[in-house]
């Protein structure tokens, strides 16, 4: 699994060790073994991919964030390498896949902090190159719209500095969001810092939702209220995948994974009326 060195930033840590180790464990179980390359960008990630590919040194690839027209499914099949795919419900075309519903958790999300008193939402988004952040601000343009609600949205790149510079272009607004929705932990660890540094405190001035969990968010003051993917059953059920591409077995596989609960925490309030 070739995996981009920003994913095992301090911020993101936890949350993909436990996909790694869920994945990991569940092909060890099936006696095989599991290589993971960590690169600098997209580019290096293709690299590793052809050389895999050209090399044999893998049976199967896990392949996971892919980008509008992205090469890497191609180049494994003209390679005739297979693939799982670490996905979206709407994508298709792996060997096997492990699937979430992006826009069905964006929507819950949502419809839980409008019931918590929020109409100001605002949503600090990822690259927009990646298929998951293009469906997850669908679903908060179509929601906003469907609830007349003002559009709040910003581009970050998935650091924490993109979330600082998101998170002050929003509260230099003349009516700033209630709440903040940021599509990574990285970025609303950068946002909760900006936030201080303006001089406001959190949750007393603004609410802060991060989409994955992390130790970050855990030790951060306040504790970030996060949404409750299950990473260590993430990874066991691509390693699962795998094996049974591997035996001959996945005759197209889809696992869905359920919707994430929202995880409430000290950096969520409601807002009063």
């Amino acid at each position: 699994m070739p995996a981009p060195r920003t994913m095992w930033s301090v911020g993101s840590e936890q949350f993909h060790t436990l996909v790694l180790r869920g994945l990991e464990e569940a092909a060890i179980a099936a006696g095989h073994s599991v290589l993971t390359e960590v690169v600098d960008g997209p580019g290096a990630e293709l690299a590793v991919v052809r050389a895999w590919a050209a090399e044999r040194r893998v049976d199967v690839v896990v392949l996971k964030d892919l980008r509008r027209d992205d090469p890497r499914p191609a180049v494994l099949r003209t390679a005739g390498v297979p693939f799982v795919l670490a996905g979206d419900v709407r994508q298709s075309g792996a060997d096997a896949a492990v699937l979430h519903d992006n826009s069905g958790a964006m929507w819950k999300l949502l419809g839980d902090l409008l019931a918590l008193g929020h109409r100001r939402i605002g949503h600090i988004e990822g690259p927009a190159g990646l298929l998951h952040s293009y469906w997850r601000r669908e679903a908060y343009d179509a929601f906003v719209v469907e609830h007349r609600l003002p559009s709040l949205r910003v581009e970050g790149d998935y650091g924490a500095a993109s979330g600082a510079r998101a998170t002050g272009a929003l509260l230099e607004r003349d009516e700033p969001p209630t709440v903040l929705v940021f599509d990574n932990d990285a970025m609303a660890i950068g946002g909760i810092e900006r936030v201080r540094q303006l001089g406001l405190a959190v949750p007393r001035d603004i609410s802060v939702v991060s989409w994955d969990d992390s130790l970050a968010c855990q030790v951060s003051e306040p504790p970030l209220a996060v949404l409750g993917h299950r990473a260590h059953q993430l990874g066991m059920d691509l390693g699962r995948a795998a094996s049974a591409v591997l035996a001959g077995a996945a005759d197209g596989m889809r696992l869905v994974q359920e919707l994430p609960v929202l995880t409430r925490r000290g950096s969520l309030a409601g807002v009063v009326p």
